[in-house]
């Protein structure tokens, strides 16, 4: 944990930090429509509900340290609990759930638990995805060693995925590195080619149909992506997943999926340098349910 008898920062001026550093002003994105609800409403800022993204919860005036997260989830929370009044920095402005329900808005409950010990909730999304330094896949696909040749994918205004190249190899041998690499217990996988060179990296999600065509036009053999077995119980969701599907059954592209959480993890793990560099204490607060989930 940080060292406990650190100086404080005004939030004020961590949270001026951050709107530059992620564009809040540009308006891109609507975190507001599925996040708040009766339940969560009253402890929304009210400049959250009008930018759309951004601080979410405004806690004390002077923070201890920054954590960063993927999701609120109750184990992050319960990291908190104890802790001095903080920022949090997290990627989705969701609970998370590895089955049925997927993502689901932060609880009255546990928004009164953090701010019991004034912390705030700060979160970037699409702007975060598509960061030139923090970006959810660039951070993928240093991890895995692949080589960026270009990012693709239009999200919210910038490109969020990533192509590039490995040394040529099995795909068992690359999806093994993958697995240990993430730290995962297990990996999905579909084999449609034996060898692996070209890799489109798409972390969080990926299983659209738009993106794995753009991925096929741009020469992939491969796909490195969250979500492969998607579990949600959303209708609309669950019907693109099933057009990716049978799209590449077309495409014949080699698919790998490291979940959810394990893709983006690493992103919210390296954006602590962002702090580090402005001599602010941050760590990741790391879900130990979700990182083993299988």
């Amino acid at each position: 944990m940080p060292a406990k008898d650190t100086t404080p920062v005004s939030l004020k001026s961590l949270i001026a930090e951050l709107d530059n550093e992620f564009d809040v002003l540009s308006g891109r994105e609507d975190l507001v429509r599925w996040a708040v609800t009766e339940d969560n409403c009253h402890w929304i800022n009210p400049t959250f509900l009008k930018q759309k993204t951004g601080l979410m919860i405004v806690g004390v005036g002077k923070v201890h340290a920054v954590r960063t997260s993927v999701f609120v989830t109750d184990r992050v929370v319960e990291q908190l609990s104890d802790q001095r009044p903080s920022l949090l920095l997290t990627h989705h402005q969701f609970n998370y759930f590895e089955d049925e329900r997927g993502l689901q808005p932060i609880s009255g409950e546990q928004i009164q638990k953090l701010a019991k010990q004034g912390h705030s909730l700060y979160v970037s999304h699409a702007p975060l995805d598509t960061h030139p330094i923090y970006g959810s896949s660039l951070a993928l696909a240093e991890e895995v060693g692949v080589k960026q040749t270009g990012r693709f994918y239009d999200y919210f205004g910038a490109p969020t995925a990533v192509v590039g190249e490995v040394g040529e190899q099995t795909l068992q041998d690359f999806a093994e590195h993958v697995r240990k690499s993430l730290l995962r217990p297990k990996i999905d996988v579909m084999q449609e080619r034996p060898h692996v060179r070209t890799i489109a990296v798409v972390a969080g999600g990926g299983d659209l149909p738009d993106v794995l065509q753009e991925a096929y036009d741009l020469g992939a053999d491969t796909m490195l992506l969250g979500t492969l077995e998607n579990r949600w119980g959303i209708r609309g969701v669950q019907i693109a997943h099933q057009e990716f599907l049978q799209l590449n059954k077309k495409l014949k592209l080699n698919l790998i999926g490291g979940s959810h959480y394990n893709t983006e993890r690493l992103a919210m793990v390296k954006v602590v340098r962002l702090f580090e560099g402005m001599g602010v204490p941050c760590e990741f607060c790391e879900d130990e349910e979700l990182l083993r989930a299988p």
